[in-house]
């Protein structure tokens, strides 16, 4: 009877273990913020095999790093010019005016922060949304900045578009 229980916990084991190490692979609905190569190698090694442009909606696998757009298939040289597509009540999105003020507080009339322009991506709280403004984070020189308010008229969230949309939008 030892041996039987033996022998099973040796194959629980051994048919479990793989699967706890091996990390999973998270293939995320990211936006792009800013144009970027795509490589067929990671770190920007590698021939340059196409472009993603800013609005992009890529597949991002967080565990290689590989990004697919379209029918491109590879890696791009900084994940740090990224926007999820949607997390917790933070939704990426698209600003649809010439030129958007981001203000201090959810009015008209406060302060400005920064002009934010047309198509640059941004991240909305869709939870905390106040009198139609929505608090803010912006992307700079690669960095998230989680503060202020853009009105939800000059903005259009793009965490419902489709893998491979292009999120771009001109004024006629």
């Amino acid at each position: 009877m030892k041996k039987i229980i033996l022998v099973c916990l040796t194959v629980v084991l051994v048919f479990t273990t793989p699967y706890a190490t091996i990390a999973q692979a998270a293939v995320l609905k990211e936006v792009v913020t800013q144009k970027q190569n795509i490589y067929s190698k990671p770190n920007a090694r590698g021939s340059i095999v196409g472009y993603v442009y800013r609005g992009s909606v890529v597949k991002y696998d967080s565990v290689s790093k590989r990004t697919i757009y379209r029918k491109i298939n590879g890696y791009l040289n900084t994940g740090y010019y990224l926007a999820p597509a949607s997390t917790g009540t933070w939704r990426a999105a698209v600003v649809t005016a010439s030129s958007l003020n981001l203000r201090t507080q959810p009015n008209a009339s406060s302060k400005t922060i920064t002009t934010l322009g047309n198509n640059e991506v941004i991240r909305v709280n869709t939870g905390a949304m106040k009198n139609g403004w929505y608090p803010v984070a912006y992307n700079r020189g690669g960095y998230w900045y989680w503060q202020g308010f853009v009105n939800s008229r000059y903005i259009i969230r793009v965490d419902g578009f489709s893998y491979d949309s292009l999120a771009q939008f001109t004024t006629l």
